[in-house]
């Protein structure tokens, strides 16, 4: 199964990961290895997830995201998503999870607000 990072840019104190795909178990291991590196490599303020070429997500993924966010906020971080798309943002919705998180509607949002 292909890595569902497609890259990581990190500009000032934001890393942004653009991740492809479905992401599910198949995958999860591999995302939480990419999320916890470019955290670790760059220790931002923010950890953007851009989910713009995201179409599925399982628990396994949510879990992976709930992992990153507890590394982020243990360093004083926060996750913010990007580009998310209706079902996966009611997804987040239902599971709570757009209580904990960040939403942006998309990236050039979250940049023009850190210049």
């Amino acid at each position: 199964m292909a890595n569902p990072i497609q890259a990581t840019q990190s500009q000032d104190s934001t890393t942004i990961a653009r991740l492809t795909g479905s992401l599910t178990v198949m995958n999860a291991p591999d995302l939480r290895v990419g999320l916890l590196e470019a955290i670790k490599a760059n220790k931002p303020k923010i950890l953007a997830i851009n989910l713009a070429d995201v179409d599925f997500i399982d628990s396994s993924a949510l879990g992976v995201f709930v992992e990153a966010r507890r590394q982020m906020t243990a360093d004083d971080g926060s996750v913010t998503f990007t580009n998310v798309n209706a079902d996966i943002r009611g997804l987040m919705r239902i599971m709570n999870l757009d209580s904990v998180f960040n939403f942006v509607d998309d990236e050039a949002e979250l940049t023009a607000a850190s210049e």
